[in-house]
């Protein structure tokens, strides 16, 4: 039996976990690493998840972009549609677990789509990378593979204190019914890809923090991360147009979470968006 002063430390553990999204190119990885600076200097971040499947260029990740977010801190990198986009990422995923690939990719793909990882403090984060199939590239059915891992780590009894979901699609329809399907099952369920953030962060009714989109960590003045100039000729000309990083301005988007430990386990007991502009890529 726990004594009292051991149940009022227990009561009084925290965690601070921050979930990013898109990481566009070079702007991206400079605007992350300024928000997690900033953050930091409040107070310590004990986790860290970025989706980076635009870390390079806008397109794909490699080992050196990776490295450059491991040493910032980063404890996950979930990915998405543009994961092979980079030629080495394939030794990426084998050699490394802590870049996620979306877990409803087929079985024969290298890497994995889910991970758990012990933290600093001692606890366990379990991270998932899921992917739609609603306007995107086919892929095995999300919700399925969702249950099916969680249903292992159960079966296992390794199931971690903390569960966070990346679902990276289109449709805000299809995110939505993956929070319905999972709520209550794990801690957080965030959106990334469209790279809007969305004005929904909400807790449903069984409990799971949701979000649709965290949205972009790159160039503010952009289409998505891409110049202006780039992608209205290409809308209005229907020509394809050379792809190219916007500069300029940078802007972190970002879901900041904070978790409390009770006997009865952990437990969100805040949360807040982030949508920051300023600096520049050069300052």
């Amino acid at each position: 039996m726990n004594t009292l002063a051991e149940e009022r430390e227990t009561s009084s553990r925290t965690l601070r976990l921050l979930c990013v999204g898109d990481v566009f190119g070079r702007p991206g990885r400079s605007a992350l690493a300024k928000g997690i600076a900033r953050l930091s200097d409040q107070a310590p971040l004990d986790a860290i998840i970025v989706n980076g499947e635009n870390l390079a260029g806008g397109k794909g990740l490699n080992q050196k972009t990776a490295n450059e977010c491991f040493q910032m801190g980063v404890t996950s990198i979930t990915t998405g549609n543009h994961l092979f986009d980079q030629k080495d990422v394939l030794d990426l995923l084998v050699k490394e677990n802590r870049v996620l690939r979306p877990l409803n990719y087929s079985a024969e793909c290298p890497g994995t789509g889910a991970s758990i990882y012990v933290l600093p403090g001692g606890q366990t984060l379990g991270v998932m990378n899921l992917i739609g199939r609603v306007f995107m590239s086919p892929s095995d059915c999300p919700f399925h593979a969702a249950d099916r891992i969680l249903e292992f780590w159960d079966r296992s009894d390794i199931r971690p204190d903390i569960t966070v979901v990346d679902f990276h699609g289109e449709a805000s329809g299809e995110k939505r019914a993956m929070g319905f399907h999972l709520d209550g099952r794990v801690h957080v369920l965030y959106g990334t890809h469209t790279h809007v953030q969305t004005n929904d962060l909400e807790t449903l009714p069984a409990g799971t923090l949701y979000l649709t989109d965290v949205g972009l960590t790159g160039p503010r003045w952009s289409v998505i991360g891409v110049a202006p100039e780039a992608a209205l000729k290409k809308y209005r000309t229907h020509v394809p147009a050379p792809f190219e990083v916007a500069s300029g301005e940078l802007l972190f988007c970002a879901l900041l979470v904070e978790f409390r430990q009770s006997k009865a386990g952990w437990s969100v007991t805040g949360s807040r968006l982030i949508r920051e502009g300023g600096g520049t890529d050069e300052a």
